[in-house]
């Protein structure tokens, strides 16, 4: 087995080797299989290969009977986690704990937000998209909101519509239940993060599955998507999950569910500290 690397809270990240390696990745061509462009592009335009809510991508085709959004979400983080650390070994992915009291004053961590470092574009900041319909080739835009509107560990949450906290989600038993819930949360931060801007003629990208994964914070909030999946699965069990489910191909990652169901064979892992820190109110 690979080496074990522990993904960090994104207040912890080496911020440097993230700027060095997401900057590389960002300046590559689009069609080369290392780029930024390359790997957002299997979430939203022009492939679409995302699920969410039992169905993938944006919606064609049939409603689907199962739900595959946590596990080809872990597998997509996995593969890029790697095709990062192949530019900068010290850009390990990190988590944006959205519910932390850091968040609720700040809100986008401020690695992600600064718009120019050292005169520089920052390449947390935003990233490049390729040509869309109506939309030519540009860098992300976002206008987040209000940080009190993020969810809590308690819940319920009435500022962002979330009806329950985190807490509440992590205590749930049941796989589908728990993935449901923590799919509508999912979904309001993207909005939150996306928002729209002052004057209402341009919406953020966070906010689209199009164009969602060319923001680089889309990556740090997936990354905390996972780790509260993998807090779930302490609590509750690795393969606490529909057995007709287990053998199901996370297209077109070569992983089936049962093969991404334990965070170490796919070579890192989060720190325990961080689940006490969770499970015992402290928002890690």
């Amino acid at each position: 087995m690979a080496d074990i690397v522990l993904r960090p809270d994104a207040a912890d990240a080496d911020v440097a080797a993230l700027r060095d390696a997401y900057g590389k990745m960002q300046e590559l061509s689009p069609t080369d299989n290392r780029s930024w462009v390359y790997w957002a592009e299997f979430h939203g335009f022009n492939r679409y290969d995302c699920w969410h809510h039992s169905r993938p991508g944006p919606g064609t085709g049939p409603q689907f009977p199962y739900d595959l959004f946590l596990p080809w979400h872990r597998a997509y983080l996995a593969y890029f986690d790697h095709v990062t650390r192949d530019q900068n070994e010290g850009a390990i992915l990190p988590w944006w704990d959205w519910t932390s009291e850091l968040s609720h004053q700040e809100g986008v961590p401020s690695a992600y937000a600064e718009a120019e470092v050292d005169g520089e574009r920052n390449p947390l900041a935003s990233g490049p998209t390729p040509d869309m319909p109506g939309d030519a080739a540009r860098f992300t835009r976002r206008f987040p909101g209000d940080p009190s509107e993020l969810p809590l560990l308690d819940g319920p949450n009435p500022p962002a519509g979330f009806n329950l906290g985190i807490k509440q989600i992590l205590d749930l038993t049941q796989y589908e239940d728990f993935s449901n819930q923590l799919q509508d949360v999912h979904d309001g931060i993207h909005g939150w993060t996306g928002g729209m801007s002052p004057d209402g003629t341009e919406r953020g990208d966070m906010g689209s599955i199009s164009s969602s994964a060319f923001d680089p914070i889309f990556w740090a909030h997936h990354a905390m998507i996972d780790r509260l999946w993998y807090l779930w699965q302490l609590d509750h069990g690795v393969n606490n999950i529909p057995a007709d489910y287990l053998g199901r191909v996370l297209a077109p990652f070569p992983f089936t569910v049962r093969e991404v169901l334990d965070v170490r064979t796919l070579g890192y892992d989060y720190a325990v500290a961080s689940a006490v820190t969770v499970t015992a109110g402290g928002g890690g």
